[in-house]
């Protein structure tokens, strides 16, 4: 196991996606173009962010008619 291999420690609202280089032939080997994949690494990604960025749709704060 390599230290890249080891698990990260991240948050409930942080996402890591590995991409291994088998996972990204074999979605070659499928028809996928490469403009449809992920490069193999590691991509950290966040989630929930859209309600972040924007504060004004909150269902709770807004009122019903």
């Amino acid at each position: 196991m390599n230290k890249k291999d080891e698990k990260s420690k991240s948050t409930p609202e942080e996402v890591e996606h590995v991409v291994t280089q088998e996972d990204y032939e074999a979605g070659l080997k499928r028809g996928w173009t490469d403009d449809d994949l992920l490069k193999s690494g590691r991509y950290k990604m966040k989630r929930g962010g859209f309600l972040a960025r924007h504060p004004e749709l909150k269902l709770k704060d807004k009122k019903r008619a």
